[in-house]
């Protein structure tokens, strides 16, 4: 299977509780796969209406990567999301463990984060893939965030394999501090790892998947 050059996969980080997964609620239910690692129920009225497949195990996860990769998979979904990344981590961990020992188990951890982004890349839908970050001391005294993973050698590096990374920005009311807004950083600076092609948004998208969706076809004429 050839990588997908037409719709790059969008990882989106943030704290919890701003807004990564309320974004999804945005597509539409009957083309939408949620690869639900976090067993959890999405925080929009419509859950029931979409397809929520629980992930608790490795073996799960491929399989359905590669079903989704089939011909069938791609007759019936045109957007997936794994909500979360982290979560997935933590699975993958947890076979590792289970089957390997030592120094096996790191390796075949690795081996495998490095399996299902490999995947994630090369499916034809489009993949939006949720996460939450870490902090990494940074210069005068600074902190700067990436996805949070475990291991070493994945660990601050995992934002290399996405064209596309934003990270939330909740809004603020000013006399209440209630969040009533959630906007998209999609612009490196000194305290994050986002990035995106030039002139793919000109303004701060907000946590909207679908509009996130049709603006990257718009940009990439697919």
């Amino acid at each position: 299977m050839e990588a997908n050059y037409t719709t790059p996969p969008v990882l989106i980080v943030g704290d919890s509780g701003t807004g990564k997964s309320t974004a999804s609620g945005t597509l539409p239910p009957d083309q939408t796969v949620i690869l639900n690692t976090e067993v959890k129920m999405m925080p929009y009225a419509n859950h029931g209406n979409f397809k929520v497949m629980d992930i608790d195990a490795y073996a799960t996860l491929k399989d359905t990567l590669t079903l989704l990769a089939s011909a069938d998979g791609q007759a019936a979904f045109k957007y997936v999301v794994l909500d979360s990344f982290t979560s997935m981590t933590e699975i993958v961990e947890r076979w590792a463990n289970a089957n390997y020992s030592g120094f096996s188990v790191w390796r075949n951890y690795n081996e495998a984060i490095g399996f299902v982004i490999r995947m994630l890349k090369k499916l034809p839908q489009q993949v939006f893939v949720i996460g939450i970050p870490e902090n990494k001391d940074a210069e005068f005294g600074n902190t700067k965030e990436y996805l949070r993973v475990k291991g070493k050698e994945l660990k601050f590096s995992i934002e290399k394999e996405f064209s596309i990374v934003l990270f939330t920005s909740p809004v603020y009311e000013e006399e209440s501090g209630e969040m009533i807004d959630v906007e998209m950083i999609f612009r490196p600076n000194n305290k994050n790892s986002a990035k995106t092609p030039l002139g793919l948004f000109i303004e701060r998208p907000k946590n909207d998947m679908l509009a996130i969706a049709t603006r990257i076809k718009e940009f990439y004429d697919v």
